[in-house]
This record gives C-alpha cells, structure tokens and sequence, in this order.
C-alpha cells in the first residue's frame, strides 16, 4: 500500500545541458535521483571505474532512478545532451515491494501513447518548491510505484501562465542560453522577441516575477553555470566562459551571492554526497505587485 511508502520532498531539481563528449562523475550519492532524458543519450554506469555493477543505455524519453551509491554519466558523444532530474530521500517502503537493489535502473517512456511518467515528472519540475505539499508527495508516489511496477496511464498537467509576452521572452531566454550558453542577451532583442516595448516589458517582469528582466538573465546564467560545478569536471574558468561572465572572479562573486557558496565549494560538497542547490529561477520569486489589465 502506498500509505506505507514515505518519501522526503525533493530536496534539488532542475534541468541541465552537457555538451558532446561530456561526463559526470563519478559521484558518491546518498540519495535517490530521478533522471529525464530529454535530448541526447547516456551511458549511465554503477560502481567503481574498474568494477561496474550495472549499466544501462538511456536514449531521448528515457527515465533513470539513481540509487544511493557511487555512479557516474557518459553523456552522448556526438550532440548535447538536456536531462532534467530531480533528488529525494526514502524513509520507508511498502513491505511487498522488491528490495532497493532488485529495482530497474531504466524505463523508456511512450510518451505519444501518453505515458504517465513524463507527465507526473513535468508535474514535480512544474510546482516542486511552491506547490501543495501533499500534492507533490502523491506525486512522487505515483511516480515511484509507476516506474516500478510499469503501469503507466495518460493526462498530463499545464503549467502556471505568466503574461503572453513574459512567456515569450522567457522562451527567448532559455533557447538562446540553452543553444549558446555564452549568447549576449541584449533587453531590445529579448523585446523584440516578446513584441513590446523595453519599458513595458520591465513592467510586465517585475509585477509578474518580482524581477527585472536583466536580472532573470543574469539568474538564467547562473543556474546554467551551477550545473557544471555540481556535474561536470570543468574549471571556474571555464565555466565562466562557457557561461558568458567576464571573468572567473566576476562569476565565482555573482555564483556566491545567489548560492551562498563558491563554485569551488559547491563541487567539493557535491563530491562529499551533499546535492546541489535548487535552481534559483525555480525558486519562489519575491512577491508580486498587483497588475490589474496588464498584458
């Protein structure tokens, strides 16, 4: 019964981007993590370099369960790899259900056929953080039990609306970062991109998300940057450029006033089993103004 099944809230969620040719790891994790294969592929490989316990071949529409243990990612050699994922704890488990270590690694979703695996993992990346609380827990429960036992069903979940023209700039946004992560973003082309005015589309952002847009960019960046540090092997130079800061001092300052720590430390607590803060767009934004016929 899933009345016996205790799952924590995620603890850290979000979607990331690996270039060709990329790795993870390894990683010692003392958690579960749950891992959607958006583009790309990956090879994701269980155990020590020189004794693998398991491997499994995720494609596009792939979801992986992480279990607590070391691991480690080879993500696709020829184009990008996009994953999102999202971590939680287990404190107690249905007395019929297999063991932890009896658990699939893998699931291949059929998400024309209307899987519900991509829809309730949508749903959590949608309100985890800021959504009903026991809601979210349901919704991890469905999810577990639904990659376990393979029984899937359809619907999917709409996301919250923002203002048509905050929608399209925030689209702007995260294409262009997602496709050149270094791109310039000047505030006349995301403007433009929106289809209003630069001083309208400031108005629009901060009474619909509390922040400017120049600063969502900016926050934009750094939750990109934050991937690397956490899972990848790349320098705080490096990522910095990869990233669009000026300087590596520049984007370890900006990193540690919206992390609370440096890219350094973030890496080292990654690699102790600590898991990486939560996305800082994901977060609760600060409170709205009302705008009432704003468009």
């Amino acid at each position: 019964m899933l009345s016996d099944l205790e799952l924590s809230l995620p603890t850290t969620w979000g979607v990331a981007t690996y270039p060709a040719g990329a790795t993870y790891g390894p990683r010692i994790l003392r958690d579960f993590e749950f891992v959607w294969i958006i583009e790309g592929s990956a090879q994701y490989c269980r155990g020590e370099m020189h004794y693998l316990e398991d491997v499994a071949q995720a494609q596009a529409g792939s979801i992986l369960l992480c279990r607590p243990g070391i691991d480690f990612f080879l993500w696709d050699q020829t184009r990008r790899t996009r994953h999102a994922y999202f971590h939680f704890t287990v404190s107690s488990l249905p007395s019929d259900w297999p063991p932890v270590a009896q658990w699939p690694l893998l699931a291949r979703t059929l998400p024309d056929e209307g899987d519900i695996l991509l829809p309730l993992f949508r749903h959590l990346l949608t309100w985890a953080g800021r959504g009903d609380v026991r809601q979210c827990r349901l919704t991890m429960a469905a999810l577990l039990s639904a990659f376990l036992t393979g029984e899937t069903a359809t619907g999917d979940v709409p996301r919250e609306s923002l203002p048509p023209p905050v929608e399209r700039a925030l689209a702007y946004i995260h294409a262009r970062l997602e496709e050149q992560p270094d791109a310039p973003l000047a505030l006349a082309d995301i403007a433009d991109a929106a289809c209003v005015t630069r001083e309208h589309l400031c108005r629009l952002f901060t009474d619909a998300t509390g922040r400017s847009p120049a600063e969502t960019v900016r926050l934009a960046r750094l939750d990109q940057a934050a991937v690397l540090p956490a899972r990848s092997n790349y320098s705080v130079a490096e990522t910095a450029a990869m990233c669009g800061f000026p300087n590596a001092f520049h984007f370890s300052r900006r990193f540690k006033d919206a992390f609370g720590m440096s890219p350094r430390a973030l890496r080292q607590s990654v690699q102790s089993g600590e898991t990486p803060p939560t996305p800082r767009l994901l977060r609760s934004a600060p409170a709205r103004r009302a705008s009432p016929g704003k468009e």
